[in-house]
C-alpha cells in the first residue's frame, strides 16, 4: 500500500508539473553545432555557454537539435518541470555526461515523433567500486543520460543511447519510462534508477556489461523497486537482467533477457502476474526471498515453460 500511495502521489505531483511546465508552449530552440550553439526563445537568457558547457537555467520547455560535442547541463533551482524535446540531437561529450541534470524538480525527454536522436559519453572518471561506491556515487555524472533530479522519458521518436565510459541512462532519484523507442548500450549498467524504475511502454533493447536494469535504494523499505506494467523490453547483459533490492513487479508488457547471471534477482519479493516473460540464462532465472507468481504471466527459460 505504501508504494501504491507513492506512485500515485507521484503521478498527481507529475502532472501538476507537466502542466505548469507548458508543454505546447512555445519551446526554446536550442541548435549545437560542433561546440557551439545557437539559441532563440523565451527562456534564451536562461541558457549560458562558458568552459565548453552549455547550462539551462529556467524551467521551461526546450528543443535540442544539432550534432557537436556541447554537453548540456540543467541546473534550474526549484520551479517547474524542464522539458527536453529532443528533435534531430547527435551529442557526443568527453568532458561530463553529455546531458546532466544537475538540479531541477523534474525533467522530461522527449525524442520527437520521425526523429533520430543520438547521445555518446566518452568522458572520463574514476570508476566507483563495490556496491556501496556505486550507491554513493549516484549524485555524480556517470551516464551518457544522468540525472540528479526525477527523470521521465516519453516520446514517439528513436533515442540511441551509448554508454562508453560508464552507465546509459541513470538517475540518483527517480527514474521513469512512458514510451519512445531506445538503445541503449553501456560499458556498466543500462538503465539505472536510485530510488526505483518504473517502464510502462516504449520499445528498449538495452546491451551491458553490468546489469541491464537496477534500481539501488537500500535506505528505505518503501524505495529501491522495479515495477513493469507494459513495453516490449530487450536486455542482454553479463550481469543481472533486472535487479532491484526491495522487490521487482511485471504485470505486462514484454520481457526478453538473455544474462550470464540471473535474469530476475531482488533480495525482496518477485512478483510476475502479468505479461511476457522470456528467459535466457547461463544462472538462474529467478533469484528473490519470496514470490508471487500467479495471474496471466507467461514465462519461459531457455526455450521451456517455467515451471510455477
Amino acid at each position: 500500500m505504501k508504494k501504491l500511495f507513492t506512485v500515485l502521489s507521484l503521478a498527481l505531483l507529475l502532472a501538476a508539473l507537466l502542466s505548469a511546465c507548458g508543454g505546447g508552449a512555445k519551446p526554446t530552440v536550442i541548435t549545437v553545432n560542433g561546440a557551439e550553439a545557437t539559441v532563440t526563445g523565451p527562456n534564451k537568457a536562461a541558457v549560458k555557454i562558458a568552459d565548453g558547457v552549455l547550462t539551462i537555467g529556467k524551467a521551461g520547455t526546450y528543443e535540442l537539435s544539432g550534432k557537436g560535442t556541447l554537453p548540456i547541463v540543467v541546473n534550474v533551482n526549484g520551479g517547474n518541470a524542464v522539458r527536453l524535446n529532443m528533435k534531430g540531437l547527435d551529442l557526443t561529450a568527453t568532458k561530463t555526461s553529455p546531458i546532466y541534470i544537475e538540479e531541477a524538480t523534474m525533467v522530461v525527454i522527449n525524442p520527437m515523433s520521425g526523429t533520430q536522436n543520438i547521445i555518446t559519453d566518452r568522458h572520463l572518471y574514476v570508476k566507483p567500486e563495490g556496491e556501496s561506491a556505486e550507491v554513493e556515487k549516484d549524485d555524480a555524472p556517470s551516464a551518457a543520460i544522468h540525472s540528479r533530479a526525477p527523470l521521465l522519458i516519453e516520446g514517439e521518436g528513436k533515442l540511441t543511447v551509448n554508454g562508453e565510459s560508464y552507465n546509459g541512462i541513470s538517475s540518483g532519484d527517480t527514474l521513469t519510462v512512458k514510451s519512445g523507442n531506445l538503445t541503449i548500450t553501456a560499458e556498466h549498467h543500462g538503465l539505472k534508477g536510485k530510488d526505483y524504475v518504473l517502464i510502462s511502454g516504449g520499445t528498449l533493447n538495452i546491451k551491458s556489461e553490468g546489469d541491464g536494469i537496477k534500481s539501488t535504494n537500500t535506505e528505505k523499505a518503501s524505495l529501491g523497486y522495479i515495477n513493469i506494467t507494459g513495453g516490449n523490453i530487450t536486455i542482454r547483459s553479463d550481469d543481472e537482467g533486472i535487479y532491484a533490492p526491495s522487490s521487482i513487479s511485471v504485470s505486462g508488457g514484454n520481457l526478453y533477457i538473455k544474462s550470464k547471471k540471473p535474469a530476475l534477482q531482488t533480495l525482496g519479493k518477485l512478483n510476475l502476474t502479468g505479461g511476457m516473460i522470456d528467459i535466457t540464462t547461463n544462472s538462474d532465472a529467478l533469484s528473490c526471498a519470496s514470490s508471487d507468481l500467479s495471474g496471466d504471466a507467461l514465462i519461459t527459460v531457455n526455450g521451456r515453460p517455467y515451471s510455477k
